[in-house]
């Protein structure tokens, strides 16, 4: 396949190689570098993206870092003469690209080029990234995490990220779900309004440094109470049943609570993760009715980080599939002496970075839901899924992996329900920042070749479970669990005081 990369040389970024590399590599494609009449940036812009660009550490020599045209030119086949290209992935939109039997315009909020990325990203945020074809149909569409954007210039780098998973899952597999596609015509502020945003930059992030020194970073707690017919799946918001914070340590959080019922006893599994090395372990805390009897225990501890503790029962037996993304891997736990002993008995994907895996049973076969990612990009916005007709394997993966790219639906966020026939998940929704709330969705299509899914309501800390964020929802018999977010400060003087006017003399 001869593949022309149609851009701007005023806009010439890393990314670009990246992408056309992919599409040799993955595709198979030969790619051709062919370029328009420069449209450069203003100058008050190009300052303002340098200067994040030396603001944040995590923006050094990523995608959006500028290349040179010549380099670019030089490696990707400039030896190919064709007049007409198999295929021409436009980034310019001025109906000018290079001939060619296929065509894809990549659109930011529904608009071409540079500055409609930009002038999204400076106006409204992450823009929704879409391809349209030759015909003017919208083809795909992906609406990409910022997680991990640091500034302008790093939400650049996560959507150019998202642009290159989108075209490999496009081009593998074209038969794609498609998002309403979002049309927002986008303009640069004022050179005014740009020198106060650098200003509010460079205070914010100097003032997180100062925060950081007294707070922790993110201080998750889980909150659970007794339910009966009236709870979040029915009620589709958080009030109701009072929530009970579950007591945790100062340099321990609890986090994606999974319950698990055994007669009249409960078992509630969480991540209890230490602040000192940062690593998290699986432990449990039993429940009578009234609530929990003894202190988190210990129960499952690797080399490596865990969490989000997904448990099945399977023939008889009971087995964990904690995330285990650092190890790259999806592996099977089997209960040895529930709910303290677990033994590692079968790794069935290899090779993957993929965190909050979730198991159902669909016609017949076995589903993993998690999100995924591909060396770039944030880390909760592009679902995949895999299928066996057994829990061990071998697993396959779905035919349009990654079949959603979308930062509000995508990452689960705790067991599947079945009502009333319908199959339903709850997820994260990383929107505004990773797992600041929850949506609750039901899933509309699942097989090999498609997948479908829709939105039917959205959960956010309030009144009834007051803090920030929330990403976890489950329930076993009458207990329901959930997590979120509070301030935990490093230091908490009355403590401290107290511990001195108390110590042994």
């Amino acid at each position: 396949m001869l593949c022309c990369l149609y851009i701007d040389p005023a806009h010439c970024r890393r990314w670009l190689g990246q992408m056309a590399r992919d599409l040799e590599e993955k595709s198979g494609a030969q790619v051709a570098i062919r370029s328009s009449i420069p449209q450069p940036y203003p100058t008050y812009i190009e300052r303002f993206l340098t200067f994040e660009e030396g603001l944040y550490p995590a923006n050094k020599a990523n995608g959006a870092t500028r290349c040179d045209l010549g380099d670019l030119e030089t490696e990707f086949a400039q030896t190919v003469s064709a007049q007409r290209f198999d295929l021409v992935i436009d980034l310019v939109g001025d109906g000018h690209a290079p001939d060619a039997s296929r065509h894809l315009t990549i659109l930011f909020n529904g608009y071409p080029g540079a500055t409609a990325l930009l002038a999204s990203i400076m106006q409204t945020g992450m823009p929704q990234i879409a391809l349209r074809d030759n015909e003017g149909q919208i083809v795909a569409t992906a609406m990409p995490s910022g997680e991990l954007a640091a500034g302008a210039f790093g939400a650049m780098d996560q959507t150019f990220a998202r642009v290159i998973t989108l075209l490999r899952a496009y081009l593998g597999h074209p038969d794609r779900w498609l998002q309403p596609l979002v049309e927002k015509r986008a303009d640069f502020p004022s050179q005014a309004h740009v020198t106060k945003r650098m200003a509010k930059a460079a205070f914010i992030f100097y003032l997180k440094k100062g925060y950081y020194l007294f707070f922790h970073f993110g201080h998750w707690r889980t909150g659970w109470r007794f339910v009966t017919d009236e709870d979040v799946w029915s009620r589709f918001s958080l009030d109701g049943e009072k929530w009970t914070v579950l007591p945790d340590r100062d340099l321990r959080f609890y986090a994606d609570p999974v319950p698990w019922q055994v007669g009249d006893r409960y078992y509630l599994f969480f991540e209890d993760l230490d602040r000192t090395t940062q690593k998290g372990v699986i432990s449990v805390m039993e429940f009578d009715d009234k609530g929990p009897t003894g202190p988190a225990r210990l129960c499952l501890e690797e080399p490596f980080h865990l969490s989000y503790p997904f448990l099945i029962e399977h023939e008889g037996e009971i087995y964990m599939i904690p995330e285990t993304a650092q190890n790259r891997d999806v592996a099977i736990y089997k209960a040895t002496n529930f709910p303290f002993g677990w033994k590692r008995v079968k790794v069935i994907l290899s090779d993957i970075d993929a965190a909050d895996v979730t198991l159902t049973r669909q016609d017949g076969l076995w589903w993993i839901f998690c999100v995924t990612r591909d060396g770039a990009g944030g880390y909760s916005d592009c679902l995949s899924l895999y299928y066996a007709d057994d829990l061990f394997g071998p697993w396959q993966p779905h035919a349009q992996n990654p079949v959603l790219i979308d930062k509000a639906t995508a990452r689960p966020g705790g067991n599947f329900l079945r009502k009333e026939g319908r199959l339903l998940r709850p997820v994260q929704d990383c929107s505004i920042s990773y797992g600041a709330a929850m949506q609750l969705v039901e899933v509309t299509h699942l097989s090999p070749e498609h997948y479908e899914q829709r939105s039917l309501a959205k959960l956010a800390p309030n009144s009834h479970w007051p803090g920030r964020n929330l990403h976890t929802l489950n329930r076993a018999g009458n207990l329901e669990v959930i997590d979120g977010i509070i301030l935990r400060p490093k230091f908490n003087p009355l403590k401290h005081l107290a511990n001195w006017f108390y110590r042994p003399k």
